[in-house]
């Protein structure tokens, strides 16, 4: 065992979990939390595993070679020709020994420096660049693309990077130009072979040599591929020697991008509302003191609307709590029709619902309540066999004619809607506070 490398991963595992138990609460499930811990311990594993099985097979290279010299026989036969011993030629030390292993050839310094920025979980771009610059030296003489899928599809595939002296494919291809995304493996095309078939069909830019296309994966995701083509291979090396080190580079970059997509998922849903995917409380509180700086430079007002479903606790304690967070659940995805595209409805409470408004004064925050108010009342929401419907006590609060910062905003807006409940509900109240 390395211990240099094992007490590397100890170190990076840990941090891992004190990081998830210094979170809030709040922010993040005991449940996912632990499958955090299980999946970060489980990148590292594979990433320790890979690194630490090379170091292995050149340290057994170097005993099969060690053990071959010295069993070299002491003794030597030599035969009788005519009566007469006739010494038979000293065999070269090449003819004694085994046949050379040739080991795929990576520059040590290079990669080890690679794998300690994905250990240390650098960003993205950061990774990409070194990977950039490392494939060159590790697939000499060869071009190569790596594609990751499009933001803006989910079948096509943009060029991340090129490298290389050839153009070899396109900028961007589907997943379905490129054979390795049907069999989940390495796919190897040997162009002088007649009898093969013409390899993946993006590489018809130059179909010569020798082509090698690997998925970047991990944890049951796939994020993008991985391509190779060379005219010919090094003096020394073999196809398999390439398709390993096509493997090890795309197995280690793979669990590279599976970590980094799994850590934006838990930073989105520490700032989410499980229930309504509207941002949190956490992050509506952030979002708006940062407005209320910025409205404090320029000398804008904010809005906010504060709105509570009339109907929510009948339906809570006569039928269920799940009709109840159904009935939320659909006032959050209609939300956003009514309001600007720069306004940021959030999940407040259980019950609660609420909207920043930046540059929205009195009258344009009491109109668009007024909107929702009218629009939600008429609206029906189909559940299985039954129908939701509900009114809104809405309460309405300005910066700064009701408030001079975030927390005093919160507090005047919640206290205009209690005032709609209390007048009998199914109306929007202004607050009567006045700034200090």
């Amino acid at each position: 065992m390395n211990w240099k490398f094992y007490i590397i991963w100890l170190i990076t595992f840990l941090a891992g979990v004190i990081f998830v138990y210094v979170l809030p609460d709040e922010s993040l499930s005991p449940s996912l939390r632990y499958i955090f811990l299980g999946v970060w311990g489980s990148v590292l594993g594979a990433l320790f595993n890979v690194i630490t099985s090379r170091m292995q097979q050149n340290k057994n290279e170097s005993e099969d070679f060690d053990a071959a010299v010295a069993n070299k026989p002491a003794t030597q036969l030599i035969p009788i020709v005519d009566g007469k011993e006739a010494p038979e030629a000293e065999p070269t030390m090449q003819e004694s020994l085994p046949p050379k292993i040739i080991a795929p050839e990576f520059p040590d310094a290079e990669w080890i420096d690679f794998t300690q920025e994905i250990l240390k979980n650098h960003p993205f771009p950061k990774v990409v660049k070194k990977l950039s610059a490392i494939l060159p030296r590790i697939f000499k003489n060869a071009s190569g693309v790596l594609y990751m899928y499009d933001s803006a599809s989910e079948t096509d595939l943009a060029q991340i990077f090129a490298f290389g002296p050839h153009e070899i494919s396109d900028t961007k291809i589907s997943q379905s130009a490129c054979a390795c995304f049907d069999n989940a493996k390495i796919v190897v095309a040997d162009y002088s072979n007649k009898n093969q078939g013409k390899g993946c069909t993006h590489l018809h830019a130059r179909p010569i040599g020798y082509s090698f296309c690997a998925p970047i994966e991990g944890l049951e995701e796939r994020f993008g591929l991985l391509t190779i083509q060379v005219d010919e291979l090094p003096q020394g090396e073999t196809v398999d020697s390439w398709k390993t080190k096509v493997s090890m580079i795309a197995t280690t970059f793979g669990l590279f991008v599976a970590n980094q997509n799994l850590q934006h998922r838990f930073q989105s849903q520490s700032l989410r509302d499980q229930l309504t995917d509207l941002v949190n409380k956490r992050y509506m509180e952030d979002a708006l003191k940062r407005a209320v700086s910025e409205a404090r430079r320029h000398g804008t007002p904010i809005g906010m609307i504060m709105l509570h479903p009339d109907n929510f606790e009948e339906y809570q304690n006569t039928k269920a709590k799940h009709v109840a967070d159904q009935l939320l659940w659909e006032l959050a995805q209609r939300l956003p029709r009514y309001i600007r595209a720069e306004d940021i409805p959030c999940r407040f409470n259980e019950d609660t619902l609420c909207i920043i408004l930046p540059g929205a004064d009195k009258h344009c925050t009491q109109t668009r309540a007024e909107k929702i108010r009218y629009e939600i009342e008429n609206l029906l929401i189909s559940y299985g066999d039954e129908t939701l419907r509900t009114t809104l006590s809405i309460g309405i609060s300005t910066f700064p004619e009701n408030a001079n910062d975030a927390a005093s905003l919160i507090v005047s807006a919640e206290q205009a809607m209690h005032e709609s409940e209390a007048l009998g509900k199914n109306r929007v109240s202004c607050s009567h506070s006045t700034a200090k």
